[in-house]
Formats: C-alpha cells, structure tokens, sequence
C-alpha cells in the first residue's frame, strides 16, 4: 500500500452514502415517530399470517411476555441467534415468555420461507406478509432501524424494551426476568 495515493473518490463516495442514510434516517426517526417504551400500539390489533398457515394478533398475546424479533432471511446476525431463539423460547413458553418472529424486508415467499424455518428448525411463531401491515407494526413498536432487532412486550402488550443487534438465550432470559418475577409475585 506504500506509495499508492488515497482513493479520494471512493472516500467520497461512501461518506455521501453515509450522509444519505443518516440524513433518511433521522427524518423517518422525526416524521414517524411511533411507539414509545410503555405505550401500547394500534398494530398489536393487526391479525398477521403465521408461516405454518395459522393467524396471529399480538393482542391476543397479552398475559404473556413476549420476545418479538425482527429478522430476515439474508440476514447472517438473524441466522446466528436463531437456535438461541429456539432455546429461550422452549425454556419460557410454559413459564409466561415467548418468542414470535417477524419476517422483515425479505423477499421469500411464505414457500420458500416454509423451507428455510424447516431446514433451520424454528420452534417459534413467525409472522410475514403485508410490507404496509408489516412496517406499521415496527413503526408502533417504535421503528426497526436495523437487522436483527427484538422488542420486548410487557403482560399488557406494552414496549419496554428494545434490543439490537443479536441476542442470547441467557441474555434474553435476564432481559424478561423482571417482568416474570412481577407475573410469578402477582399470581
């Protein structure tokens, strides 16, 4: 590399690219604000396709704590937390928590997502479908601003936490203890 001169266009380039997507996404953050942590959301009463052929409303979910995870397909972070999704979500399901998967800007049909939840052994709910349905849920979650990104939903349906990047089963399990000691203490 000695002795070669700095690309300068390429430098150019990338930063306008940067400048460009921190630019969009700071007005989508501005314009479309939604859900913030604790507030509930109009989308909870969305009736989603589940990928197995069955329907889902988060609404109907209240009572339970839940995991919502934003994801993809091409999404190599998404693929990695994928068994420990598995993982938390056999571990909780009995105990009040759950995992419900949200099929995120990908372009699989629901036969090729079929195949690939198959192939990959998910144990969880996913949801896919509707890109207007779909992204109003994330807008009233309080925005998906990258992949993966997991939502954590109180007993009432209420954001309290947001998580990006991917998670652990052991992470997730500290992330929702509070709120199952608050269900197991209310019992």
């Amino acid at each position: 590399m000695a002795g070669q001169p700095f690309n300068n266009k390429w430098f150019v380039r990338s930063a306008g690219s940067l400048l460009r997507l921190a630019i969009v996404l700071a007005f989508w953050w501005i314009l479309l604000p939604g859900a913030q942590a604790g507030e509930s959301s109009a989308a909870m009463e969305l009736l989603f396709n589940t990928v197995d052929g069955k329907k889902l409303r988060l609404a109907d979910l209240r009572g339970q704590v839940v995991v919502v995870n934003f994801w993809a397909t091409w999404c190599p972070p998404c693929l990695e937390e994928i068994p420990e999704l598995n993982q938390f979500h056999e571990q909780n399901a009995g105990k009040g928590a759950m995992v419900v998967g949200v099929t995120y800007m990908d372009p699989s049909t629901p036969e090729q997502l079929r195949s690939f939840l198959a192939k990959e052994e998910v144990r969880y709910p996913v949801i896919y479908g509707d890109s207007v349905k779909l992204n109003q849920l994330a807008k009233e979650l309080g925005g998906v601003f990258g992949l993966p990104v997991s939502k954590l939903l109180d007993r009432q349906g209420k954001v309290v936490a947001t998580k990006m990047g991917g998670v652990t089963a052991a992470a997730l399990q500290d992330w929702v203890a509070s709120y199952l000691g608050k269900v197991a203490a209310s019992k």
